[in-house]
Protein backbone atom coordinates (compact mmCIF):
# COMPACT_ATOMS: atom_id res chain seq x y z
CA UNK A 1 0.00 0.00 0.00
CA UNK A 2 1.35 3.25 -0.91
CA UNK A 3 1.69 6.14 1.61
CA UNK A 4 -1.57 8.70 0.91
CA UNK A 5 -3.71 5.47 0.28
CA UNK A 6 -6.46 4.22 1.95
CA UNK A 7 -6.72 0.41 1.86
CA UNK A 8 -10.34 -0.90 1.55
CA UNK A 9 -11.33 -4.26 2.70
CA UNK A 10 -15.29 -5.13 2.20
CA UNK A 11 -16.56 -7.92 3.50
CA UNK A 12 -20.13 -10.08 2.94
CA UNK A 13 -21.20 -13.09 4.88
CA UNK A 14 -20.12 -15.19 1.53
CA UNK A 15 -16.65 -13.75 0.25
CA UNK A 16 -14.37 -10.89 0.34
CA UNK A 17 -15.44 -8.79 -2.48
CA UNK A 18 -12.60 -5.92 -2.79
CA UNK A 19 -9.35 -5.87 -0.95
CA UNK A 20 -8.25 -2.69 -3.13
CA UNK A 21 -6.17 0.51 -2.31
CA UNK A 22 -8.57 3.45 -2.27
CA UNK A 23 -8.26 7.49 -2.46
CA UNK A 24 -11.47 8.31 -0.01
CA UNK A 25 -14.15 6.50 0.36
CA UNK A 26 -18.07 7.68 1.53
CA UNK A 27 -20.12 5.46 3.11
CA UNK A 28 -23.53 5.48 5.48
CA UNK A 29 -23.71 5.26 8.91
CA UNK A 30 -26.61 4.62 10.75
CA UNK A 31 -27.02 8.20 11.68
CA UNK A 32 -25.51 9.92 8.67
CA UNK A 33 -22.63 9.99 6.13
CA UNK A 34 -19.10 9.17 6.93
CA UNK A 35 -16.24 10.57 4.67
CA UNK A 36 -12.84 8.28 4.73
CA UNK A 37 -9.69 10.11 3.42
CA UNK A 38 -5.85 8.83 4.63
CA UNK A 39 -4.72 9.59 7.95
CA UNK A 40 -7.97 9.91 9.52
CA UNK A 41 -8.46 9.11 13.40
CA UNK A 42 -9.74 4.96 14.31
CA UNK A 43 -13.03 4.59 14.41
CA UNK A 44 -15.59 1.88 14.18
CA UNK A 45 -18.85 2.48 13.48
CA UNK A 46 -22.40 0.61 12.68
CA UNK A 47 -23.35 1.24 9.11
CA UNK A 48 -26.63 1.57 7.78
CA UNK A 49 -27.83 1.01 3.91
CA UNK A 50 -26.90 3.00 0.93
CA UNK A 51 -24.05 4.07 -0.95
CA UNK A 52 -20.72 3.01 -0.73
CA UNK A 53 -18.47 5.18 -2.88
CA UNK A 54 -14.92 4.52 -3.84
CA UNK A 55 -12.00 7.12 -4.99
CA UNK A 56 -9.20 5.55 -6.44
CA UNK A 57 -6.41 6.18 -9.02
CA UNK A 58 -8.63 3.82 -11.78
CA UNK A 59 -11.71 5.53 -11.01
CA UNK A 60 -14.98 5.90 -9.14
CA UNK A 61 -16.89 2.48 -7.88
CA UNK A 62 -20.46 2.61 -6.52
CA UNK A 63 -22.16 -0.27 -4.25
CA UNK A 64 -24.96 -0.28 -2.22
CA UNK A 65 -24.56 -2.04 1.11
CA UNK A 66 -26.74 -2.88 3.50
CA UNK A 67 -25.71 -2.75 7.11
CA UNK A 68 -23.10 -4.22 9.11
CA UNK A 69 -19.88 -2.27 10.70
CA UNK A 70 -16.80 -0.19 9.12
CA UNK A 71 -13.09 0.11 11.17
CA UNK A 72 -11.03 2.66 9.99
CA UNK A 73 -7.57 1.01 11.92
CA UNK A 74 -4.50 3.07 10.38
CA UNK A 75 -4.77 3.10 6.78
CA UNK A 76 -6.69 -0.06 6.19
CA UNK A 77 -10.78 0.35 6.49
CA UNK A 78 -12.90 -2.55 6.64
CA UNK A 79 -16.33 -2.62 6.10
CA UNK A 80 -18.55 -5.80 6.95
CA UNK A 81 -21.64 -5.97 5.53
CA UNK A 82 -24.62 -7.78 5.39
CA UNK A 83 -24.98 -7.55 1.61
CA UNK A 84 -22.86 -5.36 -1.33
CA UNK A 85 -24.19 -5.41 -4.83
CA UNK A 86 -22.26 -3.19 -7.66
CA UNK A 87 -24.85 -0.36 -8.94
CA UNK A 88 -24.54 -1.44 -12.22
CA UNK A 89 -25.52 -5.01 -11.34
CA UNK A 90 -28.70 -3.71 -9.75
CA UNK A 91 -32.04 -5.49 -11.75
CA UNK A 92 -34.21 -2.21 -11.48
CA UNK A 93 -36.97 -4.30 -13.22
CA UNK A 94 -36.79 -6.88 -10.61
CA UNK A 95 -36.97 -4.18 -7.56
CA UNK A 96 -39.97 -2.58 -8.96
CA UNK A 97 -41.96 -5.62 -9.05
CA UNK A 98 -40.94 -6.60 -5.24
CA UNK A 99 -41.98 -3.08 -4.29
CA UNK A 100 -45.24 -3.58 -6.00
CA UNK A 101 -46.06 -6.55 -4.24
CA UNK A 102 -44.23 -5.48 -0.99
CA UNK A 103 -46.69 -2.28 -0.98
CA UNK A 104 -49.75 -4.45 -1.70
CA UNK A 105 -49.39 -6.63 1.07
CA UNK A 106 -51.08 -6.16 4.52
CA UNK A 107 -49.45 -6.46 7.09
CA UNK A 108 -50.63 -7.75 10.29
CA UNK A 109 -48.85 -7.29 13.05
CA UNK A 110 -46.70 -4.23 14.68
CA UNK A 111 -43.64 -6.59 13.90
CA UNK A 112 -45.27 -7.40 10.26
CA UNK A 113 -45.06 -3.73 9.80
CA UNK A 114 -41.62 -2.91 10.81
CA UNK A 115 -39.90 -5.85 8.48
CA UNK A 116 -42.08 -4.33 5.76
CA UNK A 117 -41.45 -0.60 6.08
CA UNK A 118 -37.57 -1.57 6.48
CA UNK A 119 -37.69 -3.72 3.16
CA UNK A 120 -39.50 -1.07 1.10
CA UNK A 121 -37.37 1.66 2.27
CA UNK A 122 -34.16 -0.41 1.21
CA UNK A 123 -36.21 -1.25 -1.84
CA UNK A 124 -36.81 2.14 -2.48
CA UNK A 125 -32.81 3.45 -1.73
CA UNK A 126 -31.62 0.89 -4.41
CA UNK A 127 -34.04 1.67 -7.01
CA UNK A 128 -32.74 5.48 -6.40
CA UNK A 129 -29.24 4.43 -6.53
CA UNK A 130 -29.52 2.28 -9.74
CA UNK A 131 -30.99 4.85 -11.65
Amino acid sequence: MADGKLQLVLVTPEKTLLDEPADSLKFPLFDGLVGIYPSRAPMVGRLGFGELVIKSSSGEKSFYIDGGFAQVKGQVVSILTNDALPLHAIDKEALKSELSELTEKVATTEADQDAKTARVDRLRMMLKLAQ
